[in-house]
């Protein structure tokens, strides 16, 4: 009662303190060994930390009459039923709160109707974006499917390691499995917990409104079912194990198990306790670097541990130096409120100059993709001599005149040469026309390719994760033509996209072609979505050197221009 209370209040933007106050006794109340009625009964309530007067009072209220009047009138207040649209990645009280209030959603079936019907985006702050995500969020809630984007999957396991801390664990707690090393699709979410109790830990998961029944349990380890199809998996383990089980738990199996038959050969025995010589203790260690150390073998960062080469080259000392967050000076596809975007050209630079960025390309749609608010010719100039004005101001940061052209479905491009000749940075992209065979798409993208004023091919091939599969293209022809043509491709770091995948990295990576991370950010949160797309270059053993966008300015304006 006390934490639906603290959600409904936050709904309504009540005062902080209060919401916390309410959830602080309900953590209190939930971590009491004894019945909260006798507590009250023998005054020993009031010697519980985070129960006050008021909270107590709240409490013979029910205890004595069945029902809290506060909590009843927040109910009327407040549609209880709201609460389950807080089940749907990226939607807060305050969100869900202004949908209430300007469109009267009260129940996910509501908001799928609304987001259907456009209504949501007419809301400020949210956008055709957002509408997108609400969609794929409600169709993956009702098919419960047995995967989940990774996106998803890192904002569901972040949450509960939040619910974790909130009630008390303050203890390490760790996410690891599939979404440690970043893979694009995860079929469970798996965390590690270091406690000593591991019967509290399992209650504690137990009372988890998202979660369901015990799956199985073993020692040490249980999974759950969830409301999102995927298994939620806890491993509950001492202090001196944690490194040990972490690399345990990281996976992947097939990694691991060589892993193993390599540690065996060196005279170890390794398992998700220890490190063992054949006779003796475990080997204490304080990282996972010192038990490849020990294996004599290099570090082998969790993206790249799918058994697909890593250990091999671990023992050869040549795992390259991949690429990181630190690596990246800009970003190469951005949208502003000229078309679809949330935030002005100004707002976005500020912010990728916050990130310490030195550059920064602002592709707004063409005219052709009219959801979007695409820019007619006139506009798009419009635009581009408000960049160059905003460049004057700046010594330490510039922005690159850019667009994104849709590729039309006969292959032209939406602007005549004579337009694109002008500007900076040319991102390619197809909107439409998914369901073309396999050759028409692919020739329709070679096409544009070939056109001497087109720099990126932008999402190569489509595809929405959980959502909609990659259209029918040849993607072995597009990175041929590319590397033949001298153009980048793009890694999209939407969580969402994830495109192109780290196979076809590694294809481009051998041919010789470039590649550029962006964000295809439509508003200033999603700036922030960068290292997602660094996530697939690294499993793609990408280092700085095959990313244009980790280039110095001169150097990536000869890359332009070539």
């Amino acid at each position: 009662m006390f934490y639906q209370i603290a959600d409904l209040m936050e709904f309504k933007g009540d005062d902080f303190f209060k919401i916390r106050a309410y959830r602080k006794a309900a953590r209190a109340i939930a971590g009491l060994e004894e019945p909260v009625a006798d507590l009250y009964n023998s005054g020993k309530l009031i010697e519980v930390p985070g129960v006050g007067k008021n909270i107590i009072a709240k409490i013979g209220e029910l205890l004595t009459t069945g029902q809290c009047q506060l909590h009843e009138r927040l109910k009327q207040e407040v549609p209880v039923s709201l609460l389950e649209l807080m089940s749907l990645p990226g939607l807060g009280p305050k969100k869900i709160w202004l949908l209430h209030e300007r469109l009267g959603i009260s129940s996910i079936a509501e908001l799928e109707e609304a987001t259907r019907a456009k209504k949501v985006r007419e809301i400020p702050g949210m956008g055709s974006r957002t509408e997108q995500e609400i969609i794929r969020s409600i169709s993956r809630l009702k098919r419960k499917t047995s995967q989940l984007p990774l996106g998803a999957a890192r904002e569901l396991a972040a949450g509960f390691c939040r619910y974790l801390k909130q009630m008390g664990m303050d203890q390490r707690v760790e996410i690891t499995g599939a979404i440690r090393r970043w893979a694009p699709m995860v079929d469970s979410i798996d965390l590690l917990v270091v406690a000593a109790d591991v019967q509290n830990v399992q209650e504690l998961f137990a009372m988890h409104p998202d979660l369901g029944d015990v799956i199985w349990r073993e020692e040490g380890r249980f999974q759950l079912a969830s409301r999102w199809g995927v298994p939620v998996e806890v491993f509950i383990v001492p202090e001196s194990e944690y490194w040990y089980a972490l690399l345990w738990s990281t996976g992947s199996p097939s990694h691991y198990r060589r892993l193993q038959v390599l540690a065996w050969k060196r005279g170890w025995r390794l398992n998700k306790s220890g490190l063992y010589p054949r006779s003796g203790d475990a080997a204490v260690v304080h990282s996972e670097k010192e038990i490849y150390r020990l294996l004599e073998l290099q570090y082998v960062p969790p993206e790249l541990r799918e058994n697909e080469g890593e250990l091999s080259a671990a023992c050869n000392n040549s795992i390259p130096r991949l690429l990181n967050a630190g690596d990246i000076r800009g970003d190469l596809h951005v949208h502003t409120n000229w078309s679809d975007g949330m935030n002005s050209i100004e707002e976005m630079a500020q912010r990728a100059r916050e990130k310490g960025y030195r550059y920064m390309a602002i592709t707004d749609h063409s005219a052709s993709l009219k959801v979007a608010k695409g820019l007619s010719r006139e506009r798009l100039l419009m635009q581009h001599e408000t960049i160059r004005k905003l460049n004057r101001q700046w010594e330490d940061f510039h922005l690159f005149t850019g667009v994104e052209v849709d590729i039309l479905a006969d292959g032209r491009l939406d602007y005549p040469d004579e337009i694109l000749a002008g500007i900076d940075v040319v991102v390619a992209s197809v909107h439409s026309g998914f369901k073309q065979d396999r050759a028409t798409i692919t020739r329709r993208m070679i096409a544009a390719i070939e056109n001497e004023h087109v720099d990126i091919i932008g999402h190569p091939t489509g595809r929405l994760l959980g959502h909609r599969e990659p259209y029918a293209v040849d993607v072995e022809a597009i990175i041929e033509a590319a590397a033949r043509h001298k153009k980048v491709l793009e890694i999209n770091a939407s969580p969402d996209r994830l495109d192109l995948d780290e196979f076809y990295v590694r294809l481009a990576r051998e041919s010789g072609v470039l590649i550029a991370i962006n964000t295809d950010a439509h508003d200033l949160r999603r700036l922030e979505e960068m290292e997602f797309g660094i996530s697939v270059a690294r499993r793609a053993w990408l280092m700085p050197g095959h990313v244009i966008n980790t280039y110095e300015l001169d150097d990536l304006v000869r890359v332009l221009q070539r």
